[in-house]
This record gives structure tokens, C-alpha cells and sequence, in this order.
């Protein structure tokens, strides 16, 4: 049969037919009987026998010929070819007259006849030869003029014929080793020509039977390739399709990560601005509660002169009480110096003469007790008019004193009500600053990520384009493929 292979020097999209063996092992006996042609006729020169020779060898090549035209690699020819050679080595014996150095043309051909690695032509000829040998021995020793060895000698015969039946042994086995050593090559060539078939490579041989072990082996080998292939071949396919889809969701990751990255910086440099008017208002809520506290401690001062006032004014009004007193005591003493100086004018007025100067002295006390009298109601007119104010004003001390001590209990809870604003003032402040500092992490973080997520899309397509890449490589091994059963061997 004709075996088909990728060819070196073809095109590996197609095999290409290469001669079987059997038409080269034809073509190898016709060599063979040509050159044992050109023997005979020097022999036939040599030994005035041209006339046989020629014959004979016409005959032979005409017979070789036509069976290699009309059936070539086949048993016929195989067959009629051995003939041929057996036939040749006689007419060399029978021409050389009995020679026993052109007895080795009986081997030669053994030889040569196992490139049919076919058992039965080397028994053919073996058998020829046996035949020959002990017909043309008898033959020459009945005197026919034919010859097998230089004389009759049915001894030597029996010799060369174990030698052959050795060889014929031998080459048998031989034979049927090559026999199935080129059935095996045969089989792995057709294996390997089903196989690589144009672009593909098709490993699907379920379909095809074979004898060798070796095939067998291989067979089973490539069924297993093909499974693993076949799964390679989902999973190239499975892996594209996550490729692709890891590289959509990582550019819509990536988009969406430098948005929010954005959003982050912006939301990081507004808390920023957040934590320094935060900062500020911390500051300024702590000045204002040290405000507040000198203010408080200012109105305690102020409460504290006002209740020194009141007391005062308390004591002005106790003073001005004992000055109505004592203005009352001069009041009485006036009238009653009154009173005297009226009673001394009396007396003077009495006493005359003598009396007139006392009464002029009486007058002028009465003149100066008048006066008193009026001085000490202007007095005591002034002192309760003064008085008066001096109790109006005490009365409005003691309510500015309560003012104050309103005002001073108000400045207390504004102190603490503002310290206690400092004091969350200052929390927020620093919660904001901790805030701050892990939003700008986070920021960090978060342009780190979307770093990482360009590097993962970037990975992502790369991992498409190998995975499109392996899906391509494994396109050349085809799941399945029409298989047909090869044509082992011959007839």
C-alpha cells in the first residue's frame, strides 16, 4: 500500500504518496536479474554456450517484466520474480559447468529476497534450489549433460543443501520480524499521516484498528493527548472569555476607583479647610472661655464694689440718722437758749436801768439762738433731703448688687456653657484632624489602588491576548476528524 506521511520537503497541509516497499523490493529483483543477465551472457561468451545464454535470459526478463507491468507488489510477483533468480542462479551453474563458486548465487538470492519480508518466497526458493540441486546431481550422474558441481556428488549435495535449509531457517524468522517490523512502521506512518493532516493536527484515532503494540501504544498515548487537549481546549476558551470579562470589570473598576479617587481628594482637601475652621473655632471658643472667665471675674469684682457701696451708702445713711439726731439735740438747745433769753430780756426788762445791758446781751442770744434754731432746720431739712437720697440710693446699690449678682451668676454658666463649647470645640478638632489623616490615607490608598487596578487591567489584556494566543495554538489539534481504517501490509 501506499503510504501517506508529511513530506519534508512538501507542504505540511498535505501528505504526499511515498513508494511502498513492496514496489521497491520488485524493482530491487529486476536490478538483481539484470545484473545476473549480463553474468549469463558473459558466461555464455565464455563457455561457447551464448545461445543458451541469450534464451534463457530473454525468456527470464520478459517473464520478470511483464509481472512487474501487470500485477507489481503483489504475491504473483513476488513469486514469478523468485522464479526468475532461482532459474538465473542455475543457468550460471549450468554455464560455468558446475562451478561451486557460483553456488553462492543460492545465498545471494536467499539475501536478497528478504527486503519482500514475506516468509513464503525464501521457501519458494529454497525449495527450488533443493530440487535443482538433487535433479541436475542425478541428472549429471546419469550422464544428460547438465551439472549442478564439477561431477556427480550426491554427499556434497546433501551439504549445500543443509547450508540452505540453515539459511532458509534463519531468514524465515528474520523475515517475519521485518515482517512485523514493517507492519508496525507502516502502521505508525498511516497513524502519523492521519494524524498531521493539512493545518490541523487531528487526534481523535478512536476510529482506527491496529495490530502492532507499538501503534496500539501510540493509539492509546494520542487518545489521551486528545483528551487533555480537548479539555485545554474549554479551558483556553474558559480563560479567554474570564479574560475578557475581568479586563471589562477591571477598566469599569478603573474608572470607577479614579473617580472615587477624585471624589477622595476633593472630600480630603475640603475636610482639610473643615479641620482649620475647626482649628480656628477651637481657638477662638478657647479665647472666649478665657474671656469669659476674666469677664466673670471682672463682674465678681464689680459685685464686690457694689456691695462695698452698699455698705457705705449703708453707713452714710446711719451717719446721716445720727447727724438728724445731734441737728435735733442743737434744735432743742436752741429753743430752749430761746427761752432762756426770753426769760433774761424779761428779767432785764425788770431790772430796769441795770438789766439794760444784760438785755441787750439776751437779745443777742436769743437773736443767735434764732439763728441757730434756723441754721439747725435748714440742717435737718438738707440732712433728711440727703437722707432720702442716701436711702434712694441704697436702694438701687442693693439692686444693682442683686443685678450684679445675677449678672455674675449668668457669667458663670456662659463660662461653663463656653468651656464646655471649647472643650467639644477641641474634640471635634482633633477628631477632625484624626479624620483628616485617614481620609488622606484612604486618598493614598486609594490612588495606590487605582494604580494597581490600571496594573491588573494592563495584566488583564495581556492575559486576553495569551489566552486568544492559546486558543489560536490549540486551534491546530481538531477535536474530532474523519477516520478511516488503514490498509496494513499485503496479500
Amino acid at each position: 500500500m501506499d503510504v501517506l506521511i508529511a513530506g519534508s520537503g512538501a507542504s505540511s497541509s498535505s501528505p504526499v504518496p511515498v513508494a511502498s516497499l513492496a514496489h521497491w523490493a520488485d524493482r530491487l529483483m529486476l536490478a538483481g536479474l539484470a545484473i545476473g543477465a549480463l553474468a549469463a551472457l558473459a558466461l555464455g561468451v565464455a563457455h561457447d554456450a551464448l545461445a543458451l545464454s541469450v534464451g534463457v535470459v530473454v525468456l527470464l526478463l520478459i517473464g520478470g517484466g511483464a509481472v512487474y507491468l501487470v500485477a507489481p507488489a503483489t504475491l504473483m510477483s513476488r513469486v514469478v520474480l523468485t522464479i526468475c533468480l532461482v532459474v538465473m542462479v542455475a543457468l550460471h551453474i549450468q554455464l560455468a559447468q558446475g562451478q561451486v563458486e557460483y553456488h553462492f548465487g543460492v545465498f545471494i538470492v536467499l539475501a536478497m529476497l528478504l527486503v519482500y519480508r514475506d516468509w513464503r518466497p525464501i521457501v519458494l526458493a529454497a525449495v527450488l534450489f533443493a530440487v535443482h540441486h538433487v535433479l541436475f546431481d542425478r541428472l549429471q550422474a546419469a550422464g544428460y549433460g547438465v551439472y549442478c558441481v564439477s561431477r556427480p556428488d550426491f554427499g556434497r549435495i546433501l551439504v549445500h543443501a543443509s547450508y540452505v535449509v540453515i539459511q532458509t531457517s534463519m531468514e524465515v524468522v528474520f523475515a517475519l520480524a521485518m515482517r512485523r517490523a514493517a507492519d508496525e512502521g507502516i502502521e505508525l506512518a498511516h497513524l502519523v499521516a492521519q494524524i498531521h493532516r493539512g493545518r490541523h493536527i487531528h487526534l481523535d484515532v478512536s476510529g482506527l484498528v491496529f495490530r502492532s503494540a507499538s501503534a496500539k501504544i501510540l493509539q492509546q498515548a494520542l487518545l489521551r493527548v486528545h483528551e487533555v487537549i480537548a479539555q485545554v481546549h474549554g479551558a483556553a476558551g474558559m480563560i479567554e472569555s474570564a479574560s475578557q470579562e475581568i479586563k471589562v470589570g477591571n477598566f469599569d473598576l478603573s474608572q470607577r476607583t479614579e473617580a472615587t479617587a477624585s471624589h477622595l481628594a476633593r472630600a480630603a482637601s475640603s475636610l482639610g479647610e473643615l479641620t482649620v475652621a475647626v482649628r480656628h473655632s477651637a481657638e477662638s471658643a478657647h479665647q472666649a472661655n478665657e474671656l469669659s472667665g476674666s469677664a466673670a471675674h471682672v463682674a465678681e469684682l464689680g459685685g464686690e464694689a457694689v456691695r462695698q457701696m452698699a455698705r457705705t451708702m449703708e453707713a452714710i445713711q446711719a451717719s446721716s440718722n445720727r447727724i438728724s439726731d445731734i441737728t435735733g439735740v442743737i434744735d432743742g438747745i436752741a429753743f430752749q437758749t430761746n427761752l432762756l433769753a426770753l426769760n433774761a430780756a424779761v428779767e432785764a426788762a425788770r431790772a430796769g436801768e441795770q438789766g439794760r445791758g444784760f438785755a441787750v446781751v439776751a437779745g443777742e442770744v436769743r437773736s443767735l439762738a434764732m439763728r441757730s434754731a434756723e441754721a439747725a432746720r435748714e440742717i435737718k431739712t438738707l440732712i433728711s433731703q440727703s437722707a432720702e437720697k442716701v436711702e434712694a440710693g441704697t436702694s438701687q446699690v442693693q439692686t444693682a448688687d442683686r443685678t450684679m449678682q445675677e449678672i455674675l451668676t449668668a457669667g458663670q454658666r456662659v463660662k461653663t456653657i463656653i468651656a464646655d463649647i471649647a472643650s467639644v470645640a477641641g474634640e471635634q478638632s482633633r477628631g477632625l484632624a484624626q479624620v483628616h489623616v485617614a481620609v488622606s490615607g484612604l486618598d493614598q490608598m486609594t490612588q495606590q489602588n487605582a494604580a494597581l487596578v490600571e496594573e491588573s487591567a494592563a495584566a488583564s489584556g495581556s492575559l486576553t491576548e495569551q489566552a486568544e494566543r492559546l486558543a489560536r495554538v490549540v486551534g491546530i489539534f481538531q477535536p474530532t476528524q474523519a477516520l478511516c481504517a488503514p490498509a496494513i501490509g499485503g496479500p
